[in-house]
């Protein structure tokens, strides 16, 4: 690792395959009661494939390709998959925490514009981000607030601002460690001299 390189993987949480595992006790004991109350085992079959189908759901919303961030000098690349976007630290604003429903809002309010569809702004904005923040549910909101008052769903993801209005969100493992690696960086970018030619040195 080469001086002043800081690196940070990317992190995943499992919140949709939990909040699945964490409601099928509910489900499947109702249909049990339905089931010898009754003496009619359908609701029991329609409640276990509603839960099972509920946990592949969760499942493939939380699977997702691990990335890494790396700040060298003064610049930021972020890598996922085969994705990879290096980011000067001129062309950065800022960079602050923020969570899964700060997420959801800032996208909202500031990301959306006439003319692009919210696939392709929410595929921007999470470009490079591994934890599902709720834009996308088929809950009707029911799922998503639940997992929001989950403890660690709580845990700050880092909002990144950009000069041209691509905003980025993160998931780095040590949020706050990066948050502080990139403010670092901006004051070495603002602060180093400028040579006679009225480049950086």
């Amino acid at each position: 690792m080469h001086m002043g390189e800081k690196r940070f993987r990317t992190r995943s949480q499992w919140h949709n395959s939990r909040l699945a595992v964490y409601a099928a006790p509910f489900f499947l004991l109702t249909g049990i009661f339905v089931a010898v109350a009754t003496g009619r085992f359908e609701l029991l079959m329609i409640l276990g494939a509603f839960v099972s189908l509920a946990f592949v759901v969760g499942v493939f919303r939380d699977r997702t390709v691990r990335g890494n961030y790396h700040i060298t000098g003064d610049t930021l690349t972020l890598m996922r998959g085969n994705d990879r976007l290096s980011i000067p630290a001129g062309d950065i604003i800022d960079a602050s925490l923020v969570d899964r429903a700060g997420a959801r809002d800032y996208f909202r309010s500031r990301l959306l514009r006439p003319g692009m569809s919210q696939m392709q702004a929410r595929k921007a904005f999470l470009r490079f981000c591994t934890v599902d923040i709720g834009l996308r549910t088929f809950t009707f909101g029911l799922g998503r607030g639940l997992i929001d008052r989950m403890p660690d769903a709580r845990q700050d993801m880092l909002l990144m601002r950009l000069k041209q209005g691509t905003d980025l969100l993160l998931s780095p493992e040590y949020n706050q460690d990066m948050v502080e690696s990139i403010a670092r960086m901006l004051r070495r970018s603002t602060e180093r001299p400028a040579a006679p030619n009225g480049l950086p040195q």
